[in-house]
């Protein structure tokens, strides 16, 4: 069928043009998964089911709970068929970290799509940064932004991107990939199941127990957990 007059991809020429080159990707890819999404659950599939290991929750029961919320039949059309305003203001949350990350780093052409289909796709985003070192010494930006799975990566989990091998800790802020806010009790939920997937993969990869410790904070951004992730005193 052709497109309408004055539309490109169901998005209105004026806010397309408006857009930058990474929120036109953002916007693409963005309704490209969630219409695959919205395509699965027509056909029956059940995609909470499938990505509730996902999730993070302090037990089964409380991953698939969230999974059905996040995967919610009419949850799914609508965001299949979100505008580009609105694409941009569910992703606003991590878009600007890595707006700032993939220049830095040079991400573009097929790396940089990549990358961008991996953020969309994931449940969570999660971006972090060293910690001030210490003994005072100036580092290099250290900013990462990782999505939450990132497919095809057998070691990617909190653990991995906030202390493995890092001396001296992080600063972690997680969202979900559609940043929407956190519910109360959603994120108590959340929290619990960070800090048991964390020490899990720390005592899994041989750290002792009190070799780190998370600091949750508060956040005036709904949308954001955020937690200082340090050595344990011993």
């Amino acid at each position: 069928m052709p497109s309408r007059p004055g539309k490109t991809h169901g998005f209105s020429a004026p806010a397309m043009r408006s857009a930058t080159r990474l929120e036109r990707l953002v916007a693409e890819l963005f309704r490209v998964r969630w219409r695959a999404v919205a395509a699965n659950l027509s056909k029956g599939v059940d995609v909470a089911k499938a990505r509730a290991c996902w999730f993070f929750a302090s037990g089964q029961r409380g991953r698939l709970r969230m999974a059905r919320r996040y995967y919610a039949p009419s949850r799914a059309a609508k965001l299949a068929n979100a505008s580009v305003h609105e694409i941009l203001h569910l992703s606003d949350a991590w878009l600007s970290a890595f707006r700032d990350y993939a220049a830095r780093e040079g991400l573009e052409g097929k790396t940089l799509r990549e990358e961008v289909r991996q953020l969309v796709a994931a449940e969570y985003v999660a971006v972090s940064s060293d910690l001030p070192d210490p003994y005072g010494c100036i580092r290099e930006e250290s900013t990462t932004v990782n999505a939450l799975p990132t497919e095809g990566v057998l070691y990617d989990d909190v653990y991995e991107i906030t202390a493995s091998g890092v001396s001296s800790g992080a600063r972690l802020r997680i969202c979900k990939s559609v940043a929407q806010p956190f519910g109360e009790s959603e994120r108590s939920e959340t929290i619990v199941g960070i800090e048991n997937d964390f020490f899990a993969n720390a005592a899994s990869d041989g750290e002792p127990e009190g070799a780190w410790q998370i600091n949750f904070l508060d956040s005036e951004d709904p949308r954001v957990i955020e937690a200082d992730i340090k050595p344990g005193d011993n």
